[in-house]
Protein backbone atom coordinates (compact mmCIF):
# COMPACT_ATOMS: atom_id res chain seq x y z
CA UNK A 1 0.00 0.00 0.00
CA UNK A 2 1.21 3.43 -0.50
CA UNK A 3 1.56 5.20 2.50
CA UNK A 4 1.78 8.36 1.12
CA UNK A 5 -1.79 8.86 0.19
CA UNK A 6 -2.28 9.51 3.92
CA UNK A 7 0.14 12.50 3.38
CA UNK A 8 0.41 14.72 6.72
CA UNK A 9 -2.89 13.80 7.72
CA UNK A 10 -3.04 11.83 9.89
CA UNK A 11 -2.52 11.94 13.92
CA UNK A 12 -2.44 9.55 17.02
CA UNK A 13 -5.37 9.65 18.72
CA UNK A 14 -3.79 8.45 22.34
CA UNK A 15 -0.31 9.11 23.67
CA UNK A 16 -0.28 12.49 24.08
CA UNK A 17 -0.44 13.36 27.86
CA UNK A 18 2.12 12.99 30.51
CA UNK A 19 -0.17 13.54 33.30
CA UNK A 20 -3.43 12.66 34.46
CA UNK A 21 -5.33 15.34 35.20
CA UNK A 22 -7.77 15.84 38.31
CA UNK A 23 -10.66 16.65 36.55
CA UNK A 24 -11.47 16.09 32.30
CA UNK A 25 -13.57 15.36 30.25
CA UNK A 26 -12.82 12.77 26.78
CA UNK A 27 -13.47 12.87 23.35
CA UNK A 28 -14.62 15.76 20.96
CA UNK A 29 -17.94 16.80 21.20
CA UNK A 30 -20.97 19.04 19.17
CA UNK A 31 -20.34 22.32 20.44
CA UNK A 32 -24.29 22.86 20.39
CA UNK A 33 -24.64 19.75 22.83
CA UNK A 34 -23.74 19.95 26.60
CA UNK A 35 -21.18 17.74 27.53
CA UNK A 36 -22.62 16.55 30.25
CA UNK A 37 -25.03 14.26 27.71
CA UNK A 38 -21.55 12.46 26.61
CA UNK A 39 -20.37 11.91 30.12
CA UNK A 40 -23.80 10.12 31.09
CA UNK A 41 -23.68 8.64 27.64
CA UNK A 42 -20.18 7.03 28.85
CA UNK A 43 -21.65 5.92 32.27
CA UNK A 44 -23.89 3.78 31.02
CA UNK A 45 -23.65 0.55 32.09
CA UNK A 46 -23.23 -1.06 28.44
CA UNK A 47 -20.01 0.31 28.39
CA UNK A 48 -18.51 -0.37 31.37
CA UNK A 49 -16.01 -2.72 29.94
CA UNK A 50 -14.02 0.09 28.50
CA UNK A 51 -11.21 1.12 30.98
CA UNK A 52 -8.83 4.06 31.21
CA UNK A 53 -4.99 2.21 30.23
CA UNK A 54 -1.81 4.05 31.85
CA UNK A 55 1.27 3.24 30.25
CA UNK A 56 4.28 4.98 31.84
CA UNK A 57 3.14 8.84 31.26
CA UNK A 58 0.75 8.14 28.84
CA UNK A 59 -3.14 7.91 28.53
CA UNK A 60 -4.71 5.21 26.23
CA UNK A 61 -8.06 3.50 26.62
CA UNK A 62 -8.84 -0.29 26.85
CA UNK A 63 -11.83 -2.88 26.40
CA UNK A 64 -11.89 -5.45 28.45
CA UNK A 65 -13.35 -8.71 26.52
CA UNK A 66 -12.80 -11.63 28.89
CA UNK A 67 -12.22 -11.86 32.99
CA UNK A 68 -8.15 -11.65 32.29
CA UNK A 69 -7.96 -9.66 28.66
CA UNK A 70 -8.78 -6.29 27.25
CA UNK A 71 -7.76 -5.15 23.78
CA UNK A 72 -6.60 -1.73 23.03
CA UNK A 73 -4.05 -0.73 20.00
CA UNK A 74 -1.21 -1.58 19.34
CA UNK A 75 0.91 1.76 18.87
CA UNK A 76 -0.11 2.55 22.79
CA UNK A 77 3.17 0.46 23.20
CA UNK A 78 5.14 2.14 20.51
CA UNK A 79 8.72 2.77 21.79
CA UNK A 80 8.08 1.19 24.87
CA UNK A 81 10.90 -1.16 25.85
CA UNK A 82 10.31 -1.86 29.22
CA UNK A 83 6.77 0.49 29.88
CA UNK A 84 4.62 0.19 33.63
CA UNK A 85 1.05 -0.46 32.81
CA UNK A 86 -2.06 -0.46 34.71
CA UNK A 87 -5.60 -0.80 33.86
CA UNK A 88 -8.30 1.62 35.12
CA UNK A 89 -11.91 -0.61 35.30
CA UNK A 90 -15.00 0.58 36.57
CA UNK A 91 -14.29 -1.41 39.00
CA UNK A 92 -12.48 0.66 41.33
CA UNK A 93 -8.53 0.74 41.96
CA UNK A 94 -6.21 -0.33 39.28
CA UNK A 95 -5.03 -4.02 37.53
CA UNK A 96 -1.09 -4.43 36.60
CA UNK A 97 -0.98 -5.61 33.53
CA UNK A 98 1.50 -8.36 33.21
CA UNK A 99 1.64 -9.41 29.05
CA UNK A 100 0.93 -7.50 25.93
CA UNK A 101 0.54 -9.50 22.48
CA UNK A 102 0.97 -7.17 19.54
CA UNK A 103 -0.81 -8.03 16.22
CA UNK A 104 1.79 -9.75 13.51
CA UNK A 105 0.98 -7.09 10.97
CA UNK A 106 1.33 -4.25 12.81
CA UNK A 107 4.18 -2.19 12.09
CA UNK A 108 5.14 1.56 14.32
CA UNK A 109 3.72 4.42 12.50
CA UNK A 110 2.09 2.68 9.67
CA UNK A 111 -1.35 3.25 10.94
CA UNK A 112 -3.50 3.07 7.37
CA UNK A 113 -2.08 -0.35 6.64
CA UNK A 114 -4.48 -1.94 9.78
CA UNK A 115 -3.23 -4.22 12.02
CA UNK A 116 -3.34 -1.70 14.35
CA UNK A 117 -4.33 -4.06 17.97
CA UNK A 118 -2.80 -5.10 21.22
CA UNK A 119 -4.23 -7.98 23.84
CA UNK A 120 -3.31 -7.43 27.01
CA UNK A 121 -3.72 -9.83 29.95
CA UNK A 122 -4.31 -8.74 33.35
CA UNK A 123 -2.43 -9.89 36.76
CA UNK A 124 -5.53 -10.63 38.19
CA UNK A 125 -9.21 -11.11 36.76
CA UNK A 126 -11.69 -9.04 36.57
CA UNK A 127 -15.07 -10.55 37.68
CA UNK A 128 -17.57 -7.63 38.70
CA UNK A 129 -17.58 -6.24 35.15
CA UNK A 130 -19.38 -7.63 32.12
CA UNK A 131 -16.63 -8.18 29.37
CA UNK A 132 -17.58 -6.68 26.42
CA UNK A 133 -19.11 -9.03 23.16
CA UNK A 134 -16.73 -8.51 20.12
CA UNK A 135 -18.92 -8.18 17.09
CA UNK A 136 -19.32 -11.30 14.69
CA UNK A 137 -21.33 -10.28 12.01
CA UNK A 138 -20.89 -7.92 8.66
CA UNK A 139 -23.62 -4.95 9.39
CA UNK A 140 -21.23 -2.73 11.49
CA UNK A 141 -20.97 -0.73 7.61
CA UNK A 142 -23.31 1.89 7.83
CA UNK A 143 -24.52 1.64 11.26
CA UNK A 144 -24.37 3.58 14.16
CA UNK A 145 -21.64 3.82 16.12
CA UNK A 146 -20.88 4.68 19.79
CA UNK A 147 -17.45 5.68 20.49
CA UNK A 148 -16.18 5.17 23.84
CA UNK A 149 -12.78 6.26 25.40
CA UNK A 150 -10.89 8.88 27.86
CA UNK A 151 -9.17 11.30 25.61
CA UNK A 152 -8.81 14.76 25.36
CA UNK A 153 -12.03 17.30 25.40
CA UNK A 154 -13.09 19.77 22.86
CA UNK A 155 -15.92 21.03 20.31
CA UNK A 156 -15.67 20.74 16.57
CA UNK A 157 -14.82 24.50 16.62
CA UNK A 158 -12.22 24.41 18.68
CA UNK A 159 -10.61 21.05 18.45
CA UNK A 160 -8.71 19.02 20.60
CA UNK A 161 -7.62 21.10 23.71
CA UNK A 162 -4.11 19.50 25.56
CA UNK A 163 -4.07 18.32 29.49
CA UNK A 164 -7.93 17.66 29.46
CA UNK A 165 -7.65 13.43 28.93
CA UNK A 166 -8.63 10.85 32.20
CA UNK A 167 -12.15 10.92 32.25
CA UNK A 168 -14.69 8.25 30.12
CA UNK A 169 -17.15 9.97 27.29
CA UNK A 170 -19.13 8.69 24.88
CA UNK A 171 -20.82 9.76 21.77
CA UNK A 172 -22.25 8.60 18.32
CA UNK A 173 -21.64 8.80 14.97
CA UNK A 174 -22.43 6.98 11.26
CA UNK A 175 -20.01 4.30 10.58
CA UNK A 176 -19.47 5.93 7.20
CA UNK A 177 -17.03 3.62 4.93
CA UNK A 178 -14.32 1.26 4.91
CA UNK A 179 -10.16 2.51 4.95
CA UNK A 180 -10.07 1.57 1.49
CA UNK A 181 -12.30 4.81 0.21
CA UNK A 182 -9.29 6.55 1.02
CA UNK A 183 -6.47 4.32 0.21
CA UNK A 184 -6.10 3.01 3.49
CA UNK A 185 -6.02 -0.96 4.90
CA UNK A 186 -9.92 -2.12 4.16
CA UNK A 187 -9.89 -3.51 7.78
CA UNK A 188 -10.37 -0.09 8.64
CA UNK A 189 -13.55 1.82 9.66
CA UNK A 190 -14.14 5.41 9.39
CA UNK A 191 -16.57 7.91 10.23
CA UNK A 192 -16.76 12.01 9.30
CA UNK A 193 -17.16 14.49 12.06
CA UNK A 194 -20.00 16.36 10.62
CA UNK A 195 -20.78 20.16 11.53
CA UNK A 196 -24.52 20.99 11.85
CA UNK A 197 -23.80 24.12 10.25
CA UNK A 198 -21.84 23.52 7.19
CA UNK A 199 -22.71 20.64 4.89
CA UNK A 200 -18.96 20.99 3.31
CA UNK A 201 -17.77 19.55 6.18
CA UNK A 202 -18.93 16.01 6.00
CA UNK A 203 -17.13 13.96 3.08
CA UNK A 204 -18.84 10.41 3.42
CA UNK A 205 -22.46 9.40 4.37
CA UNK A 206 -25.06 12.04 5.21
CA UNK A 207 -23.90 15.53 6.31
CA UNK A 208 -26.47 15.86 8.80
CA UNK A 209 -24.95 15.09 12.16
CA UNK A 210 -26.25 12.60 14.93
CA UNK A 211 -27.83 13.66 18.08
CA UNK A 212 -24.42 13.36 20.14
CA UNK A 213 -22.11 13.42 16.91
CA UNK A 214 -18.69 12.35 17.98
CA UNK A 215 -14.94 12.26 17.29
CA UNK A 216 -12.12 10.84 18.91
CA UNK A 217 -8.76 12.83 20.24
CA UNK A 218 -5.68 11.66 21.98
CA UNK A 219 -6.51 9.59 24.66
CA UNK A 220 -8.93 7.97 23.43
CA UNK A 221 -6.75 5.40 21.70
CA UNK A 222 -7.43 1.74 22.12
CA UNK A 223 -10.91 2.46 22.85
CA UNK A 224 -14.19 1.23 21.69
CA UNK A 225 -16.56 1.28 19.10
CA UNK A 226 -19.60 -0.19 19.94
CA UNK A 227 -22.70 -1.42 17.15
CA UNK A 228 -25.82 -2.33 18.37
CA UNK A 229 -27.93 -5.06 17.06
CA UNK A 230 -31.00 -6.84 18.58
CA UNK A 231 -30.99 -4.69 21.53
CA UNK A 232 -27.27 -6.06 22.19
CA UNK A 233 -24.08 -4.24 22.13
CA UNK A 234 -21.07 -5.28 20.72
CA UNK A 235 -17.68 -4.30 19.94
CA UNK A 236 -17.04 -3.79 16.54
CA UNK A 237 -13.55 -1.69 16.42
CA UNK A 238 -10.72 -0.63 18.65
CA UNK A 239 -9.83 3.51 18.03
CA UNK A 240 -6.85 3.97 15.90
CA UNK A 241 -5.87 7.38 14.53
CA UNK A 242 -7.54 10.45 13.22
CA UNK A 243 -7.25 11.24 9.42
CA UNK A 244 -7.25 14.82 8.32
CA UNK A 245 -9.02 15.93 4.73
CA UNK A 246 -8.10 20.09 5.78
CA UNK A 247 -4.24 19.21 6.92
CA UNK A 248 -4.53 20.37 10.34
CA UNK A 249 -5.59 16.43 12.37
CA UNK A 250 -6.62 18.15 15.35
CA UNK A 251 -10.53 16.56 15.91
CA UNK A 252 -12.37 19.60 14.59
CA UNK A 253 -15.27 19.05 12.25
CA UNK A 254 -14.60 17.68 8.97
CA UNK A 255 -12.06 15.20 10.27
CA UNK A 256 -12.64 11.62 10.30
CA UNK A 257 -12.00 9.13 12.72
CA UNK A 258 -10.48 5.78 12.30
CA UNK A 259 -10.87 2.40 14.03
CA UNK A 260 -9.46 -0.97 12.99
CA UNK A 261 -12.53 -3.43 12.27
CA UNK A 262 -12.80 -6.64 14.54
CA UNK A 263 -14.79 -8.77 12.47
CA UNK A 264 -11.54 -8.92 10.21
CA UNK A 265 -9.15 -9.69 13.15
CA UNK A 266 -11.99 -12.35 15.33
CA UNK A 267 -9.58 -15.25 14.31
CA UNK A 268 -6.62 -14.02 15.89
CA UNK A 269 -8.08 -12.70 18.79
CA UNK A 270 -9.28 -16.25 19.58
CA UNK A 271 -6.03 -18.12 18.75
CA UNK A 272 -3.84 -15.39 21.07
CA UNK A 273 -6.33 -15.66 24.45
CA UNK A 274 -5.53 -19.42 25.06
CA UNK A 275 -2.08 -19.45 23.39
CA UNK A 276 -0.28 -16.39 23.28
CA UNK A 277 3.04 -17.11 23.98
CA UNK A 278 3.15 -18.13 20.38
CA UNK A 279 2.88 -14.12 18.29
CA UNK A 280 5.02 -10.97 19.83
CA UNK A 281 4.69 -10.94 23.35
CA UNK A 282 5.68 -8.21 25.83
CA UNK A 283 6.16 -9.43 29.52
CA UNK A 284 7.97 -8.68 32.47
CA UNK A 285 10.12 -6.38 30.66
CA UNK A 286 11.46 -8.42 27.94
CA UNK A 287 10.76 -7.68 24.11
CA UNK A 288 10.53 -10.78 21.85
CA UNK A 289 9.50 -9.46 18.07
CA UNK A 290 8.66 -12.00 15.93
CA UNK A 291 6.70 -9.95 12.43
CA UNK A 292 5.04 -10.60 9.40
CA UNK A 293 3.19 -8.41 7.23
CA UNK A 294 0.19 -9.69 5.60
CA UNK A 295 -0.55 -9.91 1.96
CA UNK A 296 -2.65 -6.25 1.01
Amino acid sequence: MNTTKATAALLLAATLTSTIPTEANAGIRRHDRDDSLYLELGAESQFSSVARLQIGTSICSATLISPEWMITAAHCFDGTNNPFTLAFPDSGGFNIVDQVVIHPDWTPGQYTNGGDLALIHLSTPITNINPAQIYQGSNDLGALGYGVGFGRSGTGNSGEIPGTAGFKRAGTNMIDVLGSARGFDESILLMDFDNPLRESDSTYGSAIPTELEYQVAPGDSGGALFVEENGQFYLAGVTSFINSIDGNPDGDYGDMSAYTRLSDYNAWINSVIPAPSALLVLSAGMLTATRRRRAL
